[in-house]
């Protein structure tokens, strides 16, 4: 069961070039779950009411080409499996001529919110959601993003540590730091040049613990030239002997805006 929107590129989604940032994209794939789920009357009410939730555990997305500064979109989504307490979602970015500009694949677990634990997903969600029982034989588990090593450079760069601070605008309905947030402090830790001379072509995001208001953490990352037009950086999200995220993103020569 598909659920669709229109998104338009605002001003303040867009980079120095004028494309949307991979940060913004992510948000339209994270709005458009939380709307498509509203629509069916599971939205965030109910699951404040019930005390349940859903909570994302990984990202894998391929892009294509992102969208220019006031271009409209089409965000496509739908749940393509569950399985027990968890969910595999997919969801595609395509301009108005119908051409797909980027496409993705989450997991998430289904959680009992008071007791922050995974619970086993109602029988009606699956119905309500256009699945049944049977989909567990497709679902997707999202392969893990490794941790960096704990401790010193790795071989083919250095590391960079940026410290960070889970802000109030950093949280989310679910009381911890919102996974895009995540994201924005990765690309924040690498240096301009890298982030000016460079376009993410594809990123997989792990979250392994909630982050919480308040919570002082570092991101460490590392950048890596892998071929004359490739580069690859990797990046870790830890409190003390914590890891709360593990996100990996690809990157390509940016290409700049007509």
């Amino acid at each position: 069961m598909d659920y669709s929107r229109e998104y338009l590129v605002h001003y303040y989604e867009a980079d120095s070039d004028r494309r949307l940032t991979l940060p913004s994209l992510m948000r339209y794939f994270e709005d458009i779950a939380i709307l498509h789920s509203e629509s069916l009357g599971l939205g965030l009410d109910y699951y404040e009411n019930n005390s349940c939730g859903w909570m994302l555990m990984k990202w894998d997305v391929a892009i294509r080409k992102l969208p220019r500064f006031a271009e409209a979109v089409h965000v496509t989504t739908r749940v393509h499996a569950m399985k027990r307490f968890l969910a595999d979602r997919v969801y595609a970015l395509c301009a108005s001529d119908g051409t797909i500009l980027a496409e993705a694949r989450s997991n998430w677990v289904f959680v009992d919110t008071a007791r922050r634990r995974p619970i086993r997903i109602a029988e009606d969600q699956y119905g309500r959601f256009g699945v049944t029982t049977e989909s567990e034989a497709s679902f997707v588990a999202i392969a893990d993003v490794e941790p960096l090593a704990e401790a010193g450079p790795l071989t083919e760069d250095e590391r960079l540590v940026v410290p960070v601070r889970a802000a109030a605008s950093d949280i989310d309905t679910n009381r911890h730091v919102n996974n895009v947030s995540y994201i924005e402090w990765a690309l924040d830790s690498l240096p301009a040049e890298v982030l000016l001379a460079r376009s993410p072509v594809s990123m997989r995001a792990h979250y392994r613990k909630e982050l919480a208001l308040g919570i002082e953490a570092a991101v460490h990352s590392v950048f890596v030239e892998t071929a004359s037009e490739t580069a690859i950086s990797r990046h870790s999200i830890r409190s003390g002997p914590d890891e709360f995220c593990s996100i990996e993103v690809n990157w390509g020569t940016r290409a700049k805006a007509l």
